[in-house]
């Protein structure tokens, strides 16, 4: 997502929209993230992680894809299917994209316990801003290169399908109650 939050403006622009329309889209994955963060933080507590992860993922890839179409896709001859497309492209961006954070706090705290939780989420925000500021560093090295951010969102989307397809394999496994427990009394 830190190549959206570095390139997204940009990338609107650069398929010809108006840098309003721009700055308009781009405010829409904020509030969709609003309010994807807390519905699917909610249906994952009522029907587990696993999925909603995995469908928040997939959701990524297709709203990626409804932007990349917006525009059309001109070595595959499909023709520009306008704004309202960019704009259901980048809901569906938008509302997946802090869904995946709550989902995936708690279903790593189901899996290994709330006892290890703060090391393991610790470890993961120590590498994800290496993630981050290379895919926003990747996005521009791609677009000098190549003239264009396609590449970038192309290479999104079959990383988006490669994570997809990866938890949902992920065997779902919650942690004992007693264990919960446990823990929660020892605080």
């Amino acid at each position: 997502m830190s190549f959206v939050n570095a390139h997204f403006v940009a990338y609107v622009q650069d398929l010809g929209y108006h840098k309003m329309v721009a700055a308009g889209a781009f405010s829409l994955i904020g509030t969709a993230a609003i309010i994807g963060a807390l519905l699917l933080g909610h249906l994952s507590d009522q029907h587990g992680r696993r999925r909603l992860l995995s469908f928040s993922y997939n959701l990524r890839g297709i709203g990626f894809v409804l932007v990349l179409l917006s525009m059309g896709i001109p070595f595959l001859n499909i023709p520009s299917l306008g704004i309202s497309v960019l704009l259901v492209g980048v809901i569906l961006v938008g509302f997946s994209w802090n869904a995946t954070v709550s989902i995936t706090a708690a279903y790593a705290s189901d899996r290994f316990g709330l006892a290890q939780l703060g090391t393991i989420y610790g470890t993961m925000f120590a590498v994800m801003p290496l993630g981050s500021g290379l895919g926003a560093y990747l996005g521009g090295l791609l677009y000098d290169s190549q003239g264009t951010y396609a590449l970038g969102i192309w290479s999104n989307i079959v990383l988006l399908l490669l994570v997809t397809v990866t938890v949902f394999t992920i065997k779902e496994q919650r942690q004992p109650e007693a264990a919960v427990a446990a823990v929660a009394a020892a605080d």
